[in-house]
């Protein structure tokens, strides 16, 4: 699949309504969305310890290429792994053990992209939760002349009989296998995995890229992934370290007011031209950094406003939460109001 298609996906899935191809037991998707798990991810009870290195190139909102650096991770098992981000801008240490989870440098923390991009190797596919919590449905569809089937997360939108696809998060693969080729986010970002290999009978994505709109946001490569030998001094806590909080539940109203940076979404013609208004309901997760670092769509009226709105709250920045004199990652609810004026 060549870049030109791939960029050309980017910016045109918000207009695709692809309708399902054929009927399909929910049941029956769920399970191979469960398949597909297990042949992606790297860090499952059956691999061995691994150690891997990933070349990273973050780009601006124009797709300009800034500032390079690495991705290193050393896995012993789950819940026992030690990441180090390693970038001009920011350097930081995230330390998973017995004891929770330890984060050093974290006035340089790795951006949210960065962090984004190592999941997309070593866990690509979505929690138990969102599936359960959703319609999964196989849609059927061909990108440029690359056929993929395209599971999508649906949820029930008021006025929209066909939701286009990639709306909710959307998992794309070859015809009748598991290994993950496209993934959306929302109607915003799309990450694409070329020339996948395979590493203790698991599939794993040699190169990726995460774009957003039109443009790149940041490429990852492969530059090693092999076995280790486990060090346990490796995975010990060091004073430089601070445990990361759990997450808070903060309601929107209290959120609303701790905004400082706040761009407006666009009403989309489409929704003027058809008098379509409403509120667009979303649960986010707001980092210790402030921006949105998580975006799930709860309800929408329409389709448009739903994109509109995401694309919106994306770029918002609030003041850090602190709990205890310690910044804490807070999940909030944000409503989007689209009203037609004269």
């Amino acid at each position: 699949m060549n870049t030109r298609v791939l960029v050309w996906i980017a910016a045109a899935f918000s207009l695709m309504s692809v309708r399902p191809m054929f009927a399909v037991d929910k049941a029956e998707v769920a399970a191979r969305l469960h398949s597909a798990e297990v042949e992606t991810s790297l860090d499952t009870e059956d691999l061995k310890p691994w150690y891997l290195k990933l070349d990273v190139q973050l780009y601006d909102e124009k797709g300009t290429p800034t500032e390079s650096g690495t991705i290193e991770e050393w896995w012993a098992r789950p819940h026992q792994r030690l990441v180090v981000y390693s970038l001009p801008s920011s350097t930081s240490k995230v330390l998973e053990n017995s004891d929770g989870v330890f984060r050093s440098g974290e006035a340089g923390a790795a951006p949210m992209v960065i962090q984004a991009l190592l999941d997309q190797v070593v866990h690509p596919m979505p929690p138990e939760y969102e599936i359960n919590q959703s319609q999964p449905e196989l849609r059927k569809h061909n990108f440029g002349k690359v056929p993929l089937d395209c599971i999508m997360l649906s949820q029930s939108i008021t006025m929209a009989s066909v939701v286009p696809l990639g709306l909710f998060p959307t998992y794309c693969f070859d015809p009748g296998k598991y290994a993950l080729r496209l993934s959306y986010d929302f109607g915003t970002q799309v990450v694409i995995r070329n020339r996948t290999g395979i590493f203790q009978g698991h599939s794993v994505p040699m190169d990726v890229r995460v774009n957003s709109g039109q443009f790149e946001a940041v490429t990852g490569r492969i530059e090693s992934l092999r076995g280790m030998t486990v060090d346990p001094a490796q995975f010990t806590k060091t004073d430089d370290m601070k445990k990361v909080g759990n997450l808070v539940r903060i309601g929107g109203g209290v959120m609303a007011g701790t905004i400082i940076s706040k761009p407006q979404p666009v009403y989309p013609e489409s929704a003027r031209r058809n008098h379509v208004s409403g509120s667009v309901i979303l649960r986010a997760i707001i980092g210790k950094d402030g921006h949105v670092h998580v975006l799930q769509l709860k309800s929408a009226p329409d389709p448009d406003l739903a994109i509109a709105a995401i694309a919106a709250v994306k770029q918002w920045v609030y003041k850090p939460y602190f709990l205890n004199g310690e910044a804490t990652e807070v999940d909030t609810t944000i409503t989007v109001n689209f009203n037609i004026g004269p």
